[in-house]
């Protein structure tokens, strides 16, 4: 999904920030807690899912946004990649974090659908990967 569809969707559900419904937390409950691409060195980038916020840290950066969303209709009428469940959508400055969650034979893990402005504040190596949950 382009960054522009993205945005329009974040900004449809902004009268809803801070607002959540149960569904947005019964999801965010389920995908709570940290992930990373390897969970061992602990300067390896990390991701932060939890009711109140969704949270980046990466080469001494860090991002954490509002609130977030959950958005299963994420895609439109676009078939979903495989493995697809949510979209977990936070806004935040200079930019949002948009999470997709995702699954394949070895579990779930999530993904960021990276923005330029993302990419300029972290890199895409950090950016790009399978987070898989830390113990």
């Amino acid at each position: 999904m382009n960054r522009l569809a993205a945005c329009l969707l974040l900004a449809c559900a902004l009268p809803a920030v801070g607002q959540q419904g149960p569904n947005d937390v019964e999801v965010l409950k389920k995908y709570a807690g940290t992930w990373a691409l390897n969970c061992s060195p602990p300067a390896d980038p990390r991701l932060t899912v939890d009711t109140a916020a969704l949270g980046l840290q990466a080469g001494g950066k860090r991002l954490r946004t509002g609130a977030p969303l959950a958005a299963f209709s994420y895609f439109g009428k676009m078939n979903p990649p495989a493995g697809f469940d949510v979209a977990l959508l936070g806004e935040g400055r200079p930019t949002g974090l948009t999470l997709l969650a995702m699954a394949d034979p070895a579990g779930p893990y999530l993904r960021i659908e990276a923005d330029p402005p993302l990419e300029q504040l972290f890199g895409k190596a950090a950016l790009s990967g399978k987070f898989r949950r830390c113990p």
